[in-house]
């Protein structure tokens, strides 16, 4: 009777785990987006949110200095509110053509966020020479 006790209990909390591991909202979803600037490109990659969702639990911002130019390059994130973008903070990278920079953060809750994007750029002391900008969702419109 024990042995079909602990059966029972190990069957019921495996499927237990089973179900709430494959609810959508427990999926893995990942989001990702890349361009490119004369002399820079990045990209970013979102972990753990979705569309509408108020927070991007895991983020992931790769920024490479492709030219050996004399510029340094830039890269932050954007993210779409309904009403408003949000401008993150720039990450520089000052270590020259060649190189290559990972900066992994977070956005804590906030508003709905209904997209977001990578902005790459290069700069010639606070001059930018050339910027682009890419959404996860596909689109390229520059949110200024």
């Amino acid at each position: 009777m024990k042995k079909a006790a602990r059966f029972g209990l190990v069957a019921l909390s495996s499927a237990l785990l089973v179900g709430f591991a494959a609810t959508p909202s427990q999926a893995l979803v990942v989001h990702t987006a890349s361009c490119s600037a004369t002399g820079s490109s990045g990209s970013l990659i979102t972990t753990g949110w979705d569309y509408n969702d108020r927070s991007i639990p895991n983020l992931s911002l790769t920024l490479k200095d492709t030219l050996a130019d004399g510029h340094h390059t830039q890269i932050r994130l954007v993210v779409q509110y309904p009403d408003s973008v949000g401008y993150f903070p720039w990450h520089y990278d000052y270590d020259g053509a060649g190189t290559t920079l990972q900066f992994n953060s977070y956005v804590s809750s906030g508003g709905t966020i209904t997209d977001a994007g990578v902005q790459v750029g290069t700069y010639e002391g606070s001059t930018q020479k050339s910027v682009c900008t890419k959404w996860v969702s596909g689109s390229t419109q520059d949110p200024s």
